[in-house]
């Protein structure tokens, strides 16, 4: 049981260096923070250090994949492995969002899908007659699509991609957690559940799939992953997607806003769907990343994250989800689609009602 202090407000107020001579800031932060990082990498090496003597660690599978890199480097450069990655821009107007998603499924063979989607909030909306009541259906908080419903939709679509009859019998890379959160909620009012859990039921049925994730939220995995060498992955039985969403995770606090025939169905997706799918952490670099694969590739999952990312080692991160992620800003530029909107909006006469303060800011 930890029993770390917690912090408040008013430490963070109280310890907080502050300078009121601009010079003196100036003059004394370089030193400062010079400082600041020699001792905290000392501070993490000898945690590293005593991680990699602990039971915690010693009880983990370390493997090394040599093994299948072979394979896997045929895989990547015959076309059998296809990586999947999305991009979403968005502009808030007075009577709803619009959003732009751009999805890009691309492999070394060069085929590709590239799917745009375009949202439209008011098209969502049934306004009524009387003008009172429709400023109240704008205002209306519930009524608007949030980042989570827009994220939802994203991830949708790259998973529907990658599930694209063009590319059966390939293995399909996905970008960030296999079966995202936000697919598995239902995502509140939009009760999406039935289709979401139909396209996620698929991809893991197709038993074919991975992933590999930029961030990961729960720290553990990386340090654990800092305690390994160059070439390994680690994973250990408890390091499924069933045990994380039902042990380690709050995801089943979400229980609250689920109806009962809905937290019903959930359940039985993790038991019988999200065990299928084991976590790993792997390290090619410097920094190690968390992936997930169904269970009957993992190793294989593994050497293809491994040999991709070998393509720029330095990084350490698998090539192909950065070449569609670079074909996702090309196609679907953000910065193009607000230039668009600005762009109507000036022909209507109404960009400077409606672009907001901060769009109009000179930098």
């Amino acid at each position: 049981m930890s029993t770390e202090k917690k912090m408040t407000f008013s430490d963070i107020l109280s310890q907080q260096q502050t300078w009121t001579s601009y010079s003196d800031f100036c003059s004394q932060v370089p030193t400062i923070i010079s400082k600041e990082v020699t001792e905290n990498s000392k501070r993490e090496a000898k945690l590293i250090a005593d991680l990699k003597k602990s039971d915690a660690f010693k009880k983990l599978t370390v493997k090394d994949v040599s093994e299948n890199l072979d394979r896997a480097e045929k895989l990547l450069t015959e076309g059998s492995v296809v990586g999947v990655d999305a991009t979403m821009a968005k502009y808030n107007l007075l009577s709803g969002v619009r959003c732009q998603i751009g999805v890009i499924a691309v492999n070394y063979q060069g085929e590709q899908i590239k799917h745009s989607f375009f949202i439209s909030q008011a098209n969502l909306r049934d306004e009524a007659d009387d003008v009172l009541e429709r400023i109240v259906q704008r205002a209306e908080s519930d009524d608007n699509l949030s980042d989570m419903h827009l994220r939802g939709l994203m991830m949708y679509r790259e998973r529907e991609a990658g599930m694209n009859p063009k590319f059966d019998g390939k293995y399909i890379l996905y970008h960030g957690p296999l079966l995202p959160f936000e697919l598995m909620s239902g995502l509140g009012r939009l009760r999406a559940l039935d289709v979401t859990l139909d396209i996620l039921k698929k991809i893991v049925n197709s038993k074919r799939v991975m992933s590999i994730i930029s961030s990961s939220s729960y720290k553990d995995y990386t340090y654990f992953g800092l305690a390994i060498e160059n070439g390994q992955y680690l994973t250990s039985p408890d390091y499924t997607l069933e045990h994380h969403l039902t042990t380690t995770s709050d995801f089943l606090a979400w229980s609250n806003k689920w109806r009962e025939e809905e937290r019903k169905k959930v359940e039985d997706f993790i038991k019988d769907y999200a065990s299928q799918i084991r976590i790993g952490v792997i390290r090619i670099s410097d920094r190690p990343y968390v992936f997930h694969a169904h269970k009957d590739i993992f190793d294989l999952a593994a050497a293809i994250i491994a040999r991709d990312s070998m393509f720029q080692k330095e990084k350490g991160f698998p090539l192909l989800i950065d070449y569609a992620d670079n074909l996702c800003t090309e196609y679907f530029s953000g910065a193009q689609f607000n230039h668009m909107v600005d762009w109507e909006l000036a022909k209507t006469d109404n960009y400077l009602r409606e672009s907001g303060e901060r769009r109009m800011r000179v930098k």
